[in-house]
């Protein structure tokens, strides 16, 4: 028999170790690098669609003429307005300008929570809009008016052309405000913040959560919860 180079038990088991050792250290590295992918990704998808509901808030607006909801000196999580609707006699269009770009055209805006289209068990924030009938101008003898309505309820078949913007959708404590001071909550406890100085403000927070435990991922995900605060004006000759 001739003698030919081999391992011995000892390294043998020595080399499954350090193998073994390897190729766990990989799956923690790939476990954690996916999970905090996923992470970031979700954190990222919530600010996103933040972001985009208070630019699409902002824009109408920017352009809004009369504004019925939330009353002044109130709150709540309903903002309805129009756009070249006058605000004491509901008079339009207040000018008669051909439409640019949909800004002349008289309209009717409303943003609301209502139970989400997929999963009934969180709420999302929706916004309706609608084109308001030609009519004769608020320069007239006898100009037409337009005080509503407004959607039947909040979401699908509500009325008008309605699109879902933010899901997870939780007040703190409400959306839209023209008080001069909010209490929200951060951290857990109460806390006093700047609301509106004047009738032709408005108050937005937008406010989207989603929980890694109501969706089972409560042992590798962690909660995304993100807000979003300003206050808007409104267009002077409205008031």
């Amino acid at each position: 028999m001739k003698k030919r180079p081999g391992f011995t038990l000892a390294e043998l088991l020595l080399a499954v170790m350090i193998f073994g050792f390897m190729a766990t250290s990989l799956a923690t590295i790939y476990s954690t690098s996916n999970r905090h992918m996923f992470q970031n990704y979700r954190a990222n998808i919530v600010k996103t669609n933040v972001g985009v509901a208070m630019k699409a808030v902002q824009n109408q607006l920017s352009i809004a003429t009369k504004l019925d909801v939330p009353a002044y000196n109130a709150s709540g999580n309903t903002l309805a307005f129009a756009t070249n609707v006058d605000q004491l006699t509901g008079c339009y269009p207040i000018y008669d300008a051909p439409p640019t770009n949909g800004i002349d055209t008289p309209a009717w805006h409303y943003f609301c929570i209502a139970p989400d289209m997929t999963d009934p068990t969180i709420n999302s924030l929706y916004y309706h809009t609608g084109t308001i009938p030609g009519g004769t101008g608020c320069g007239a003898a006898s100009p037409s008016t337009w005080n509503g309505p407004y959607p039947a309820f909040c979401g699908p078949g509500g009325g008008g052309t309605v699109t879902m913007l933010v899901q997870g959708a939780v007040p703190n404590p409400v959306f839209f405000s023209r008080r001069p001071a909010e209490t929200v909550m951060v951290n857990g406890a109460p806390v006093v913040v700047r609301g509106i100085t004047e009738r032709d403000q408005v108050w937005v927070s937008i406010r989207s959560f989603w929980s890694a435990s109501a969706r089972g991922f409560a042992k590798s995900q962690r909660d995304v919860d993100f807000t979003l605060t300003s206050v808007f004006r409104v267009q002077k000759y409205a008031w």
